[in-house]
């Protein structure tokens, strides 16, 4: 499921809440660090400074490493060459040769070169500042169709006749099948005051019939937090959808109104969430673990040494019971919180599938023109120093989730205003698990 806006969030560090900045980091890394870090700013930086150009055969003498002179020379001599000069584009080039490096470290969907559109689109999502899009979150994508999950409140989508469940066919008459989140995501987001039309189907309506819905693109806030109670119980459903700066206080102040009410179970939804500041994880993770001595939410390992992140005073609900809901977008901070609560409260069902095995805590390192490389610099472990990097936290419920179930998020049930018997027909697999968890039995 991907939040149609222009970014994704993912595991960053705040650094101005008592994070490292890039400089810092970078002047305690080791030469390993140091020279993927300095090979990137010679790619970016040497076009601009005229370091290549007719003449410059010599100058790949200069890089110690053997690796490194590779790419200064055949920067070199596609840049004195390359017979069509028209087509030579450094900024491509230079951005291209940063990308494959990061990619060549496998930490895949984390560490990622950022162009400074990029970055600067990713920050505005995490600092929870308004993005220009329609405002639904999708599933699918390979050899399954695209789904609309969810339908985020307020935005242009919601005013518009997109219902959660319904399959999108084609955006502006270009197929949706087989289509990459990439190529949608080119096809959906535009300018403010633009149309975009979706070709959809409602399967709950007819199988074949396809209807088209046009949506004017506006700017809107997608939520961080949603919640209700479940119809019938006295069972809470939080969903939170990421760890931008406001997660906390937004989980913080549903699990108080939901406390309120007298609940007595609550249900943390962490599908598809993708992370977010690192802070944020470890304040929300120690909303459900008692403090005390020893009690850690993760511990941190970098080159110099270890860390560990101990769990915050003063959590709402160490002691309530609670279920966690997980799947294969669970990632970085989600993955944090998962794993934190199951280790310290081995009670708690963790219901779902495998998560994303990130493991990585990432550092932004700002670049010569405003690009970014977004870097693992430290790995997390969990607290008691198991590690999941590439393996994933492996729900002690697995349960997996039909092709055509939606996803029974606070979104959808208030918004078709579900009773409790359409929540136990709806085909949630996971969050009907979780439920019967917390529901006392005889």
């Amino acid at each position: 499921m991907t939040l149609f806006q222009d970014t994704t969030p993912w595991e960053v560090p705040n650094r101005q809440q008592g994070q490292e900045d890039g400089a810092s980091r970078r002047a305690g890394a080791t030469q390993g660090v140091a020279q993927v870090v300095v090979t990137a700013l010679l790619v970016a930086l040497s076009f601009a400074a005229g370091w290549f150009g007719y003449g410059a055969v010599n100058r790949t003498a200069v890089a110690q490493d053997p690796n490194e002179r590779l790419i200064l020379q055949a920067w070199s001599y596609i840049d004195q060459q390359y017979v069509i000069t028209g087509a030579i584009d450094h900024k491509k080039m230079a951005y291209a040769a940063i990308d494959a490096m990061v990619k060549t470290l496998n930490d895949t969907a984390h560490s990622r070169f950022e162009t400074p559109e990029e970055l600067a689109s990713e920050q505005n999502h995490l600092h929870n500042h308004p993005t220009v899009g329609i405002g639904v979150l999708l599933r699918g994508g390979g050899d399954k169709p695209w789904r609309i999950e969810a339908v985020i409140p307020g935005s242009p989508a919601s005013k518009s006749n997109v219902r959660a469940g319904d399959l999108l066919m084609a955006v502006n008459g270009v197929a949706a099948q087989s289509k990459s989140f990439s190529d949608l995501h080119d096809l959906i987001t535009g300018s403010a005051n633009t149309s975009v039309i979706l070709t959809l189907i409602r399967p709950s309506v007819s199988p074949t019939a396809a209807f088209d819905v046009a949506i004017t693109r506006a700017a809107y806030t997608a939520p961080t937090v949603e919640s209700f109670i479940v119809p019938g119980t006295q069972i809470a459903d939080i969903l939170l959808l990421d760890f931008s700066d406001k997660a906390h206080d937004e989980l913080h102040k549903a699990l108080k109104a939901a406390l309120d009410q007298h609940v007595t179970g609550v249900i943390l939804d962490l599908r598809n969430n993708g992370g977010g500041f690192l802070e944020q994880a470890v304040s929300v993770a120690s909303e459900f673990i008692p403090a005390g001595k020893g009690k850690n939410v993760m511990i941190t390992r970098d080159r110099n040494g270890q860390k560990p992140y101990t769990v915050e005073s003063g959590g709402l609900a160490p002691n309530v019971p609670l279920a966690v809901l997980v799947n294969q977008g669970t990632a970085s901070a989600s993955e944090i919180v998962t794993g934190a609560i199951k280790v310290n409260r081995p009670e708690v069902h963790v219901v779902g599938e495998k998560t994303a095995g990130t493991g990585t805590i990432l550092q932004t390192i700002y670049l010569a023109d405003g690009s970014a490389l977004v870097l693992g610099t430290s790995e997390w472990l969990l607290p008691n120093g198991q590690s999941i990097y590439h393996q994933g936290f492996q729900p002690d419920q697995p349960v997996t989730l039909s092709d055509d179930a939606t996803l029974l998020t606070p979104i959808v049930v208030q918004e078709q205003s579900f009773t409790l018997q359409q929540i136990k027909a709806s085909g949630d697999t996971q969050f009907l698990q979780a439920l019967q968890d917390l529901t006392p039995q005889g």
